[in-house]
């Protein structure tokens, strides 16, 4: 069994892997890679790259990023901040990628590089407010039609009342 050349990598050597890769695409925009504290390895792209560069990691022989962890997103005030987690099991390293979109903006699913998106990505759209593209089924999970995205900061917390009714 050879041993992952990555498997004692220190994240200065990953990360100018990862800037190398990034580097070779040519539709690439901009892209900032930091180390942030108990996250590891984070890459901040743009949202229109997301996809190409989700699919380069996956299909790159060396780093193998084949496994999708999770994607979820947050309300960070003035736009939401989609996140993807994604492991190499080769090498034994996972990876954070940032992108952020504009309110009411759209999702591009990745599900075609990922099947464990599909899911999270409605619950994602749905939840912040978000219009999903690309994806087989693309309805709503959790709430009805015309419902509040509830995890945007602007949407009041409801109280007990308003939810049961006052009896």
């Amino acid at each position: 069994m050879s041993k992952s050349p990555y498997a004692a990598m220190n994240c200065e050597v990953f990360a100018g892997k990862i800037t190398s890769l990034l580097d070779g695409l040519s539709s690439m925009g901009a892209y900032q890679i930091a180390e942030e504290s108990k996250l590891g390895l984070v890459v901040r792209v743009d949202s229109e790259d997301v996809f190409a560069i989700l699919a380069a990691l996956r299909q790159d022989s060396e780093l193998q990023f084949e496994q999708l962890i999770d994607v979820f997103g947050a309300d960070v005030r003035e736009s939401i901040e989609v996140t993807y987690r994604l492991r190499s099991l080769v090498n034994n390293i996972d990876l954070i990628i940032k992108t952020e979109l504009p309110y009411a903006g759209v999702y591009l699913s990745v599900g075609e590089l990922y099947a464990a998106a599909w899911m999270p990505e409605r619950e994602l759209c749905e939840m912040f407010g978000l219009s999903l593209l690309d994806h087989p089924n693309p309805k709503r999970l959790l709430t009805m039609d015309g419902m509040p995205p509830f995890l945007r900061k602007e949407v009041g917390i409801r109280t007990k009342e308003e939810i049961w009714g006052s009896s």
